[in-house]
């Protein structure tokens, strides 16, 4: 590669992804769907020219990033040790042991486990850094991500959930990205063994919770959750006129759940929703395009996110 043109090529500015571990090749998917040119890569982050938003994919967005040249490595540890917030190191391919040579004569910002709090309260200034080629360093001065290079591990609860899959509701709540009220009656569809039904179950007023599975006792025992042995496909909308938000992890087919998704919109009073659409195999981006034509929808992927992404519908 010539890499006196890639340079030129790259100033002024540039974004920066971070795809999700195991996850390139949907990242570089959804990027070629969009028409975005890939003007670098490695196989731990991708160079393109300025983006308007993050793309599904990109577990981080560095916006606005800059080439900086340096001559040795002390000349590099001078210029981020000039950088006015604590740093957070980006790897690359490029030249490991003289990046954590740099790494170790820097103060950085560890990645610690979060505590769980509606909103986060985690919310450091911080800037992004990795090296480009022994001869350049790429820095990202204002990061937007709240999380640095999007990662956020919390502190879990190991005594009561029966799984790990209310740690998504913990992101889409500790984010932001919904906003619940006491008020609020939920329903949460294929919810067994109930770790939905059980984060629900602090925010809002009730939660009726279906499954033909029993839910896990220390689930059932909950005041708060109403649980119903029923197909969750077979439910019908107008039993629970009461509702006012849907929540599904169910593993089923994107097309399954978008049929899901249509009969609650259609025949009941529930507006906002929060579903887990899971894939087999690749992303299917066509059935994403038909979730995105409800109103105030989103979809997002979610770092407790796997082969899947959570679409959100909340009316504004």
């Amino acid at each position: 590669m010539d890499y006196s043109l890639l340079h030129k090529k790259l100033q002024p500015s540039f974004d920066v992804l971070i795809p999700f571990l195991r996850y390139e090749k949907e990242l570089e998917n959804e990027l070629l769907l969009s028409h975005t040119e890939i003007l670098f890569k490695d196989s731990k982050y991708i160079i393109v020219s300025k983006l308007a938003s993050k793309p599904l994919w990109a577990q981080d967005w560095l916006s606005d990033c800059r080439l900086v040249k340096f001559e040795n490595k002390s000349a590099g540890v001078k210029i981020l040790k000039n950088m006015q917030n604590l740093g957070v190191h980006f790897e690359t391919d490029a030249n490991a042991k003289l990046a954590e040579s740099i790494k170790k004569d820097l103060r950085e910002l560890k990645l610690r486990r979060i505590d769980f709090k509606v909103p986060s309260q985690f919310n450091f200034k911080y800037f992004a850094w990795g090296l480009f080629d022994s001869e350049y360093l790429i820095i990202c001065d204002s990061p937007k991500s709240q999380f640095p290079l999007g990662w956020h591990e919390f502190n879990e609860d190991k005594s009561i959930p029966p799984n790990r899959a209310y740690l998504k509701l913990w992101e889409v709540l500790c984010l932001n990205y919904i906003q619940l009220k006491p008020s609020d009656i939920v329903i949460d569809v294929g919810s067994s063994p109930g770790g939905w039904s059980w984060a629900l179950s602090n925010y809002v007023k009730k939660v009726y919770s279906i499954d033909k599975a029993e839910l896990d006792p220390k689930i059932s025992s909950n005041p708060k959750i109403h649980y119903k042995s029923e197909d969750a496909f077979q439910v019908n909308p107008m039993d629970y006129k009461d509702c006012t938000w849907l929540f599904s992890d169910i593993i089923c087919t994107p097309q399954r759940l978008l049929s899901l998704v249509e009969s609650w919109h259609n025949k009941s009073q529930v507006k906002n929703f929060v579903c887990t659409i899971k894939f087999k195999g690749g992303c299917d981006f066509d059935v994403l395009k038909e979730f995105n034509t409800y109103p105030d929808s989103r979809i997002i992927h979610l770092y407790q996110n796997k082969n899947e992404v959570t679409w959100i519908k909340q009316v504004k």
